[in-house]
């Protein structure tokens, strides 16, 4: 059994014996499939799979012997293969990720000039925009993959996607707030007092406007900005409130408390969840499949658990 084979084999137990669901999954044809277990089992004289009717219904004790030993001779595969990219000149080429101004500054800063160093054939173009852009540039193949927040329906037979970070839109205010000394915040604290919050190519202007519709809350919108610094710095002086995404990163809570700004958070929060997505493809590039890769080993640990889960920690 070669490791083709062996791809075929896993997929279709995987796949609960659907030869339709393996085939497109492998982008093979049933035919194909179905071919190959038939020359197998009659060249190595072992049934893989129990069959009723001539249809299978489940893998056969040999037939799982045979699945588990594959599984590691695909992993060492797998790993071998790796490690032959990572060691020869595969990576040339350049490409283009979308990414927030704010997830640029927080998330990689240092991820992105390390990988370049690390690896000086592979080019990386930033692109820098709001969400709602970085969505509509991903939809007209303008960009190869991008950092953003989602639409609340993505569709997932057309687009790969890996959450990245788990955080959530909170409210910014100055020391001397009279909201300062809520433990949590109602959305109708927010009644009278102006807000200031991304603009309409962000997807969080349409999450923050939904939810005061929702909570029917009488803030007013004094303006909207691209630029995260700017906003948080403008509630030091008046007693405007920013709605904004937060991390819980020691050095950004140090900075905050230097500023003297004041953070709340919301009884009912927004969730807020950048994902990296990329368009399904038959295949990509290996200089694209190699950073797509790289960016999600920097954000999840070995136990593939999110590094950076503020959810959980808040």
């Amino acid at each position: 059994m070669d490791i083709n084979q062996m791809q075929y084999f896993v997929e279709i137990v995987k796949s609960n014996g659907n030869l339709t669901v393996a085939a497109e999954n492998l982008f093979v044809s049933q035919s194909a499939l179905s071919q190959f277990i038939k020359n197998f089992e009659k060249q190595q004289g072992v049934s893989l799979f129990n069959r009723k009717n001539g249809r299978i219904v489940s893998v056969s004790e040999s037939g799982m012997r045979v699945y588990s030993s594959a599984l590691k001779v695909l992993n060492q595969y797998n790993n071998l293969e790796q490690v032959i990219e990572k060691e020869s000149l595969v990576h040339k080429g350049r490409i283009k990720i979308g990414i927030h101004p704010t997830y640029l500054r927080f998330f990689f800063n240092k991820f992105i000039p390390q990988f370049l160093i690390e690896n000086p054939d592979a080019h990386i173009e930033i692109v820098e925009a709001g969400t709602n852009d970085l969505y509509r540039m991903l939809q007209d193949n303008m960009i190869h993959m991008a950092v953003l927040v989602p639409p609340e329906i993505l569709d997932e037979n057309k687009y790969e996607s890996h959450q990245l970070v788990r955080t959530e839109i909170v409210a910014f205010m100055g020391p001397d707030h009279p909201l300062r000394t809520k433990r949590l915040l109602k959305w109708s604290h927010l009644d009278g007092y102006h807000y200031v919050t991304y603009n309409k190519e962000d997807i969080v202007h349409d999450l923050v406007r939904e939810k005061l519709r929702t909570h029917d809350s009488k803030a007013i919108q004094l303006f909207t900005s691209g630029s995260w610094d700017y906003m948080i710095e403008t509630v030091l002086y008046n007693q405007l409130v920013a709605l904004l995404p937060t991390v819980y990163f020691s050095l950004f809570i140090s900075k905050l408390n230097q500023m003297g700004i004041v953070e709340k958070r919301f009884e009912d929060p927004i969730p807020y969840i950048p994902t990296l997505v990329r368009e399904k493809k038959a295949g990509y590039s290996k200089v694209e499949n190699f950073v797509y890769q790289s960016i999600l080993e920097n954000f999840y640990l070995e136990n593939e658990s999110l590094k950076y889960d503020f959810l959980d920690e808040a």
